[in-house]
């Protein structure tokens, strides 16, 4: 297992607790400067470029989950995907979220088209017992309950994304 913090660098990073009925947890915000060179990956359709200048990336930490969202922007401030890591455990450290990365994930691209990525990783992790069959089962009991909760209700996730995109770019408190 990877353990994975908040990505914390860009231009502008920033933290807010989210309380709503489809989401409770903890999102992180951050935008790309020039800095940033561009990343290029595979989606599960076609290699898509998820990071560059003026991008934006807004990652979700549900409390109690073992899972993490992770909702990509490009410059035009268009939807790229939503990007779901499994995960073991989502904790705090020194106040910045993390999550135990199981390795698998799953893509939901704004089409509603959905993919599931890594899963040669997952099972290349159980076999050199770098998990054992209580966490290999785990990953795959959080990607169905995923599958049922966001790509089942995925108007639902296009509603709740928009009003957390927006609540973050006015600064306005969430769920209040």
């Amino acid at each position: 297992m990877r353990k994975r913090f908040a990505n914390r660098s860009g231009n502008n990073y920033k933290q807010i607790e989210v309380n709503e009925d489809f989401f409770k947890g903890t999102a992180c915000y951050v935008d790309f400067d020039s800095s940033e060179e561009p990343v290029i990956v595979f989606n599960g359709k076609t290699n898509v470029c998820i990071k560059k200048e003026n991008y934006e990336r807004i990652t979700l930490y549900p409390l109690d989950g073992t899972y993490s969202i992770t909702i990509m922007y490009n410059e035009k401030k268009e939807l790229i995907e939503w990007y779901f890591d499994v995960s073991s455990s989502v904790g705090f450290e020194n106040g910045i979220p993390y999550q135990n990365d199981l390795y698998l994930d799953m893509v939901i691209l704004p089409t509603k088209e959905f993919f599931i990525l890594d899963e040669d990783e997952l099972l290349a992790a159980y076999h050199n017992k770098e998990i054992d069959e209580t966490l290999l089962k785990h990953a795959y009991k959080t990607l169905e309950f995923l599958k049922e909760k966001y790509v089942n209700n995925f108007s639902d996730l296009k509603s709740f994304t928009k009003h957390v995109y927006d609540i973050i770019k006015t600064g306005d408190t969430y769920g209040s």
